[in-house]
């Protein structure tokens, strides 16, 4: 089976490209573990990973620490051997431009203004 044809939760996110992506990635793991978020965040240990950052890594933020990333991984039972390649994945897609969100200021700006020079 080709990398392309896995459909495994890590070769998913091997392909993402985007954070979406990554995001259902992580998700997929937590369904093929059968694990409700309460459970990944009583899994995780002493990694200490909240129900709430557990959902949110599942559904709309990926996350911004490396450690918390370890603690879901962790608490939805992957291996400590598997889990440098997942960070490794995760690096990859935060670091790529397309994922990069714009200055706040630059959303204050209406789109309609952007490049307006007043008169003189």
């Amino acid at each position: 089976m080709s990398p392309s044809e896995d459909d495994s939760p890590f070769a998913t996110a091997c392909r993402a490209s985007t954070r979406t992506e990554f995001i259902c990635a992580l998700n997929q793991l937590r369904l093929l573990r059968g694990l409700s978020f309460r459970e990944v965040s009583i899994n995780a240990g002493e990694f200490a990973l909240a129900k709430s950052s557990a959902h949110a890594m599942c559904t709309d933020r990926p996350p911004k620490q490396e450690d918390k990333l370890r603690a879901f991984l962790t608490g939805c039972g992957e291996p400590a051997e598997a889990l440098d390649g997942w960070v490794e994945q995760w690096r990859r897609v935060t670091a790529s431009r397309a994922n990069r969100r714009p200055h706040p200021a630059a959303q204050l700006v209406p789109s309609s203004a952007r490049g307006f020079s007043p008169p003189e």
